[in-house]
């Protein structure tokens, strides 16, 4: 297996310098044509590290739909993650990429029959359901497949509530799809669920895991040994928010209720925590307009609109439509005054705006305004309405840290020739390394 093979698409950078450093040389060389978003790869690998070193019994599957750039997805399976598939395609890409098919769970409680059909065919057995009829149909299309109930924990404190539309009620349909699911005699291995997206409430992690507790219970009583469990995504991933807390609370609760000597493999759905801090947006202004407003005094108030390369329907679409804050970092020139600001995108949409009101200094056509945690969801749900491009991603790489994927994919490919677990599909191999993060000062543009 080999990995990071395109140097055309990767720029490796010197230990010592920083993402602040390449992103002030980018702002140098604009404006540009397209927004551009600059990946960090150093950053998900950190985030790794740090995910193993907090949470080391739960074994991270990633979340595809985050963020599906080659690099990270080929960076995140040199380090031995496994991915989270929802899709014929994200399941055709990662076997593509040479992922084992036992390293997906095709977590979609709502399969098309082509995609059961497709994960039987590549043998990715383990998948989720919520329902009888999706029971039924796994039933007939995928009998041999190795099942995980989602049922339903909301957090009340997150941006997106996932549970509107996937997850069963624990109490209510739960015991009853375990009991059909062993009329049926499907192969039904653990309990998962999803608190919702970028979640702000920790201790829901731990209530949650006591809930699947019950359930794992109730299965013995039924004739079902389970044997997984899946603590879903949530994590967040901005540079300012750690996952200590999240980290403390998960740990409690599977110690106490899943200790180690149980054997019970967990796992988890980490995609936000992974890449939102991997990647800076570097926009620029297109077009101002000043407008002077009438106050109701009589007097006039002096009012800037900036166009920028990118907006709604590009990477601000979480702004848009799950409030997601979008924070400007803009250079401040001698003298400048600040003014109250509207921010918009480029398109003739008059929903294409990003920040409707916030004080900034003036900027001037061509302008850059910077903006940092893009990455989860800011590339995969652009699109080329009114004929604007796409945001360019650029990545980059420390040497070191190149050295040391190289030196990962040199030892799983010597271990994976000789060394398979034939219970579980899980290389024998711990992915650890001297790798050392790198902590970077805030950079200014």
């Amino acid at each position: 297996m080999s990995v990071l093979e395109c140097p055309s698409d990767l720029t490796l950078i010197s230990d010592d310098m920083s993402i602040g450093d390449v992103i002030r040389d980018v702002v140098r060389m604009g404006p540009h044509e397209e927004p551009l978003h600059v990946l960090d790869l150093d950053d998900v690998v950190r985030k790794h590290y740090g995910w193993c070193a907090q949470m080391p019994r739960v074994k991270p599957y990633y979340a595809v739909k985050c963020n599906d750039d080659p690099r990270i997805l080929q960076t995140l399976m040199t380090l031995g993650t496994g991915f989270d598939c929802a899709s014929k395609g994200e399941m055709e890409r990662m076997l593509g990429y040479g992922v084992k098919p036992e390293s997906i769970i095709f977590a979609q409680p709502a399969k098309s029959i082509p995609s059961l059909l497709y994960a039987r065919s590549k043998q990715v057995s383990v998948m989720t359901f919520d329902g009888a009829v999706e029971l039924e149909k796994i039933h007939q299309y995928y009998p041999e497949a190795r099942l995980v109930l989602r049922m339903r924990h909301d957090s009340l404190k997150v941006r997106c509530s996932l549970g509107k539309k996937f997850g069963c009620d624990p109490i209510a349909e739960a015991p009853e799809l375990l009991r059909y699911a062993a009329t049926l005699r499907m192969n039904v291995i653990g309990i998962s669920f999803h608190v919702g997206s970028d979640c702000d409430e920790h201790e829901v992690y731990y209530e949650a895991v006591k809930i699947a507790k019950g359930l794992f219970e109730y299965a013995k009583t039924i004739g079902y040994e389970f044997s997984l469990l899946d603590i879903g995504g949530g994590f967040p991933g901005d540079n300012d928010k750690p996952i200590d807390r999240y980290a403390q609370a998960v740990n409690v609760a599977i110690d106490q209720f899943f200790p180690a000597e149980s054997d019970i493999r967990i796992i988890a759905e980490p995609g936000r925590y992974y890449v939102s801090s991997a990647v800076t947006l570097v926009s620029f202004v297109d077009s101002k307009r000043v407008m002077k407003e009438k106050q109701p005094d009589g007097t006039e108030k002096t009012r800037m609109y900036y166009y920028l390369n990118d907006g709604i329907f590009g990477t601000f679409y979480c702004t848009a439509h799950e409030a997601q804050p979008a924070i400007p970092i803009v250079e401040r020139k001698t003298g400048a005054k600040d003014f109250p600001t509207s921010v918009w995108g480029p398109t003739c949409d008059v929903m294409d705006l990003i920040l409707p009101d916030v004080m900034l200094p003036e900027l001037n056509v061509g302008d850059s305004v910077v903006f940092e945690n893009c990455g989860a969801y800011g590339q995969v749900l652009a699109c080329r309405f009114n004929g604007f491009p796409l945001p360019k991603v650029i990545a980059y790489l420390r040497e070191g840290t190149w050295k040391i994927l190289q030196d990962l994919t040199a030892a799983s490919s010597a271990i994976s020739a000789r060394s398979l677990d034939s219970s579980d599909g899980k290389l024998l191999v711990t992915h650890e390394s001297s790798y050392t993060p790198i902590v970077e000062a805030p950079y200014l543009v």
